[in-house]
């Protein structure tokens, strides 16, 4: 099992916001749980009392709170990254997005990461599998490979 720091879990969210994958409310309902412990970090007393200021002001209020405090991890194998594709892939077997939705988000996250080519492939894919020109079953595989490298 592996655990994100609170720097990491703040800066998944930043992304996750900013892709339209997460929502405040999903923020929200982590934080709460968050702050019941003994021990809680800043960071997240000051992103929880932002919310209510709306996507914008909690979004400025995690990139000001990890600036100097948190160097990204841009790789393909970013901790950050792989929970973010669990968050694609849970919201997908939930059927909370469609395989559409499930396809773009993937690729947006090449915009924040060192260019994975399954992710910035599978777009292609997706597009030459609706017009009958790739398997199903080979989109299926290639999709489900990506997804797996997700962390929850």
């Amino acid at each position: 099992m592996i655990t994100l720091t609170p720097y990491e879990h703040m800066a998944k969210f930043e992304i996750g916001l900013e892709m339209g994958l997460l929502s405040l409310e999903e923020l929200r309902r982590f934080l709460t749980r968050q702050l019941r412990s003994a021990d809680v970090p800043y960071i997240y007393t000051d992103v929880y009392l932002s919310i209510d200021k709306g996507e914008e002001e909690v979004i400025n209020a995690i990139f000001y709170q990890l600036q100097g405090n948190y160097v990204p991890d841009r790789s393909t194998d970013s901790v950050v990254r792989r929970s973010l594709i669990g968050a694609i892939r849970s919201k997908w077997d939930l059927g909370q997005i469609t395989t559409a939705q499930c396809v773009g988000f993937l690729e947006k996250l090449n915009d924040y990461f060192t260019a994975d080519l399954s992710c910035a492939a599978i777009g292609e894919y997706y597009r030459l599998n609706q017009s009958g020109a790739y398997s199903d079953r080979d989109f299926s595989a290639m999709l489900g490979s990506i997804l797996m490298q997700g962390i929850m």
